[in-house]
């Protein structure tokens, strides 16, 4: 992880724990997050937003201690600094998946809405392990004519590197 302000009330391991902890999702995203994040301290929650495929975050509203968004950064801040962009780039372009958990003092709203006000936190990136199978399995469907296309929610440019890495082709593209 990958801290993106000097000061911060809570420890990641306390807000990324318990918000794993509470929304109890079973994807292998959360389930990573649930494994090394493990709070010391657990805060109490007022609102959930689950992780949903087309919103690409969870948020928690916390009491006293505002709202925490986790997932893809582009959909939680619209406009993000030039700088934070660099550095998500700089991991994406090798493959990494990055996260970033946002804050806001607000609550999430009566609409299920982030409040507009979220703040960057920090970025967490995250390494796929390819399976030891993929590069042969790929070469197979290769050598018997199969085209392989692949279909992910995940950032294309990630996506596309870890093609490359096991040689789809057109992986690039």
């Amino acid at each position: 992880d990958i801290m993106l302000t000097e000061r911060h009330p809570y420890e990641l391991c306390d807000i990324i724990g318990t918000m794993e902890k509470i929304l109890d999702d079973s994807n292998q995203t959360a389930v990573a997050l649930r494994a090394h994040y493990i709070p010391k301290y657990e805060l109490s929650a007022v609102k959930i937003l689950p992780f949903s495929s087309s919103r690409k975050y969870s948020a928690v509203t916390f009491v006293g201690a505002g709202t925490y968004a986790l997932g893809a950064p582009e959909f939680i801040i619209s406009d993000l600094p030039e700088s934070i962009k660099m550095q998500i780039d700089q991991y994406t372009f090798t493959g990494n998946r990055v996260l970033m958990l946002a804050h806001s003092s607000a609550s999430i709203s009566s609409k299920d809405q982030l409040p507009l006000t979220m703040k960057p936190l920090a970025l967490i990136v995250l390494t796929d392990n390819i399976r030891s199978e993929a590069i042969d399995t790929i070469k197979w469907f290769k050598e018997n004519d199969v085209q392989v296309k692949v279909i992910s929610g995940d950032n294309p440019l990630a996506v596309s590197v870890i093609a490359q890495k096991v040689g789809v082709a057109g992986a690039e593209k």
